[in-house]
């Protein structure tokens, strides 16, 4: 018996009995249901192979006196109808039959009957278009359920299909469920009574429940039937319906495999119909415990909803209470006390206290999951109306993502929390776009080539792009991401590795972008470079900081980094020539080393070259540098001008046996040179003292002659100084601890 509680409505709303619920416990299906109905004794044939269920059904009629009442030929191979224990024998014993499952008796989800639209943000959905003008999407959905009124002004009823008796065109709702039900998925924009989240959509009723709101699993599995049958009009290939909506409920849990190999008769029909790309959404139920223990909400082929308790159609939690129901008031924003909750569920919906189409022509509210799931149910109904390719698996991932958690979260029975239907972005089918980078150049030693990607999406488009690239043969490639899901997932990365060797050319480079079946297409070109390095001419000038050896002077030979516009450079060649001579004394460097020392005599010519080497292997010309002639000028020669306090030191440690020597501060000598190259040669040690150096008259840099300890024939200085002809002058500096001041020879080059 079913106890009634009034809903406290304000003043100008009707006051609408809402039934409380009842203690949910499994049932047994030999028990009797809540009304007349009694499952004991009734079967579900199930068929085999490709086995008639008409010629079945009549050998056993026939043979054994079964008579059936229901016939399956679409969403399962089969019947059913009453069985003697010697009949159901028979059957078992006939290799056509799959298996004889005793019938169940199933319920509403709910208990009583929608509002929420606005909360789900169908108001602002340009594919719902609600603005109180009657504007139908254009989609097909079916209410399993107790039927719909079909005289209600305010739904687009199509037709439907009787399973509860043996009058298939009965379906109308005598029961009131379906109604309510109907009009959350759909009741029509024209500017009275109700609007449902799909405005007009052509409902159909699939009534499978009687005047009590339970029904037998047989006449539920006759109702998948019915739908599985049915075929759009303008196409047969498809079927006729977009979304389906279950707000019915039985004990159960989800086996696998589609219930093949429990024999779960629902789950293989279920698994039939979402296989036929129909779209199947399940109310998950109103048992405050695990929806994996209630099917269909525990199958993951359809899409389970929970209920949120909303008093004002907005995000925040701040609508206060609106009803009493379900043994308590609503807290607005928070999971519904009533409502099942688990990993099952995927989706979240208004589900207490909702207003929608009653029978009779009336309106009133109602609460349960049942009132959620069509929230849902008319939200698929908008994403394949306007995206018919879309299918059970990608409707679900849209409106998933599509929905958020801008709800009190905290509330949620269970750690996963499922997200808030939410259509206000949902327009009309968006496109997209892919676009690479490119092109992108690569050298003979081949290697990666980063190729950037870009899926240009429009306003509407969010779901998700499957990318895949194509390359040459030989040629290896992977992406960063093999797919982009929402409104700015854009970017994506496909690296190339190109192999060497490869001849001077174009090769293409292809990503394949696809969602649903529309599928777009971008090339680029790796160009692969065979050019070849290109190497810069050496030069060469004596090298500070080096001491002579013998009478060879240190030069050091540098070169700047050769260049390829395609190829790492991997190393050099270094050549010589002695005044014109033939080329040699090959050295060879790595791609970091640019220069060598090499110790040249004075008054010859010599020439340096290189080349340069690429990580192909491929060589440069050679690049020759200018020759070098090294001039000296002795500091006992009659060049050099030198004022007092000099003295001449004779000593075998002196370039040419000869030092200039002072311990008189300000001490000067100066000489003429034409070159640009100077070159000063002097001892160091613990005891040298400076030079300061002037070039015309004016003072250019100091040289400290000071080492830790002595040697001679030492480079101190070195530069390039202008062309033409200019006054060098050195002027000694000295301390109390650095006392001696010594000049070797100055060198002169080109």
């Amino acid at each position: 018996m079913r106890h009634h509680t009034l809903l406290v409505l304000l003043a100008a709303l009707l006051l609408v009995p809402i039934p409380a619920a009842r203690a949910a416990q499994p049932q047994a299906p030999s028990q009797p249901g809540r009304g007349t109905l009694d499952a004991t004794g009734r079967y579900i044939v199930v068929l085999d192979g490709s086995a008639e269920a008409a010629v079945v059904r009549d050998r056993h009629a026939r043979r054994n006196g079964v008579k059936a009442d229901r016939l399956y030929q679409h969403a399962v191979r089969g019947f059913a109808g009453r069985l003697t224990a010697a009949q159901a024998k028979a059957l078992r014993a006939d290799p056509d039959v799959a298996a004889v499952v005793p019938d169940e008796i199933v319920e509403l989800a709910a208990q009583t009957i929608p509002t929420g639209v606005s909360r789900v943000g169908a108001r602002s959905s340009s594919v719902a278009r609600i603005d109180g003008v009657d504007q139908r999407v254009d989609a097909d959905v079916a209410v399993v359920d107790t039927g719909i009124d079909r005289s209600h002004p305010d739904l687009n009823v199509a037709g439907g299909v009787n399973c509860s008796s043996s009058d298939r065109t009965a379906w109308n709702d005598d029961e009131g469920h379906g109604t309510h039900v109907a009009g959350t998925v759909g009741a029509i924009d024209d500017g009275s009574g109700v609007v449902g989240v799909a405005p007009g959509v052509r409902l159909w009723a699939v009534k499978i429940l009687d005047r009590n709101g339970e029904g037998y699993l047989s006449w539920y599995v006759c109702g998948l039937d019915w739908i599985a049958a049915q075929r759009d009009p303008r196409d047969a290939t498809r079927p006729l319906f977009e979304a389906v909506n279950m707000s019915v409920a039985k004990w159960g849990t989800d086996g696998g495999s589609c219930g093949t190999a429990t024999n779960d008769v629902l789950h293989q029909a279920i698994c039939r119909v979402t296989g036929a790309g129909i779209t199947v959404v399940a109310a998950a139920a109103n048992d405050s415990g695990s929806a994996a223990r209630r099917v269909p909400a525990a199958y993951n082929e359809v899409i389970t909803v929970s209920a949120l308790a909303d008093t004002d159609g907005k995000a925040g939690g701040t609508g206060g209470n609106r009803c009493y129901s379900w043994g308590s008031y609503d807290v607005d924003d928070t999971f519904a006390n009533f409502s099942n909750y688990g990993y099952d569920v995927d989706l979240i919906a208004p589900g207490k206290c909702i207003w929608s189409t009653m029978t009779g022509n009336r309106y009133g509210y109602s609460s349960g999951t049942s009132m959620a799931a069509p929230a849902v149910t008319g939200a698929a109904a908008l994403y394949r109306a306007s995206r018919p390719w879309s299918t059970p698996t990608t409707t679900k991932a849209a409106l998933q993502l599509l929905g958020s958690l801008n709800w009190l979260t905290s509330t949620d029975p269970d750690s996963t929390h499922e997200r808030l239907l939410d259509v206000s972005k949902l327009g009309p089918a968006g496109d997209f776009q892919v676009v690479l980078g490119g092109p992108l150049g690569v050298g003979e030693a081949g290697g990666k080539v980063a190729v950037p990607i870009t899926v240009e999406r429009t306003a509407t488009h969010f779901e998700t792009v499957r990318l895949v690239g194509t390359t040459p043969p030989g040629f290896a490639a992977s992406l960063d991401v093999t797919s982009l899901t929402g409104f700015t997932a854009e970017k994506a990365t496909l690296t190339v590795t190109v192999p060497a060797g490869l001849a001077a050319g174009q090769y293409p480079v292809t990503v394949t972008a696809t969602e649903g079946p529309r599928k777009r297409q971008a090339t680029t070109q790796i160009v692969v470079n065979t050019d070849t390095p290109v190497a810069r001419p050496p030069t060469a000038v004596p090298a500070y900081g080096y001491a002579l050896k013998g009478t060879l002077v240190p030069v050091r030979v540098s070169w700047p980094t050769a260049s390829d516009p395609s190829t790492a450079i991997a190393g050099y060649e270094l050549q010589y020539s002695l005044g014109g001579g033939a080329w040699g004394q090959t050295a060879s460097f790595d791609s970091a080393t640019r220069f060598a020392i090499r110790y040249l005599a004075v008054g010859q010519g010599h020439r340096f070259r290189v080349r340069a080497r690429d990580a192909a292997g491929n060589w440069s010309a050679w690049a020759q540098g200018s020759q070098l002639v090294l001039g000296a000028i002795d500091s006992a020669s009659s060049a050099m001008s030198y004022s007092s306090g000099w003295r001449r030191v004779e000593t075998t440690w002196a370039w040419a046996g000869t030092l200039s020597a002072t311990s008189t501060d300000g001490s000067r000598v100066r000489t003429t040179v034409a070159n640009r190259t100077v070159t000063i040669l002097a001892p160091v040690g613990p005891t040298r003292g400076w030079f300061d150096v002037y070039v015309d008259g004016v003072f250019h840099s100091r040289i400290s002659l000071w080492a830790s300890e002595n040697a001679t024939r030492r480079v101190v200085w070195v530069r390039n100084l202008a062309a033409g002809p200019k006054v060098i002058e050195l002027r000694a500096l000295r301390n109390a601890t650095r006392s001696l001041v010594y000049l070797d020879a100055i060198f002169v080059a080109n």
